[in-house]
């Protein structure tokens, strides 16, 4: 299945695969994508493969299967975006 690149909603326009050194945004802002997927903002604990992932009520990322997925691996302490696995979010 493929998997939005950029986000629709009017405050920003993300770049779902890009991961960054410091938060550029605040932790849990959910953004839709364009095939109506949900997206949110979370920081690694660890490093997390791509495939699914968990996402802590404090948006904390482990590389435990849970209800997200991680299209982009993340080194730990990066921030970026992971997509629920069923939207809505």
């Amino acid at each position: 299945m493929a998997n939005s690149t950029f986000g629709v909603l009017n405050f920003v326009t993300p770049m779902f695969a890009q991961r960054d050194a410091a938060a550029v945004m605040v932790l849990g802002t959910p953004q839709i994508g364009t095939l109506n997927d949900t997206w949110v903002y979370v920081q690694a604990s660890e490093a997390v493969a791509t495939g699914t992932c968990t996402v802590s009520a404090a948006f904390a990322l482990t590389d435990t299967a849970g209800s997200y997925t991680a299209d982009t691996a993340f080194a730990s302490g990066e921030y970026g975006w992971v997509r629920k696995t069923t939207s809505p979010l």
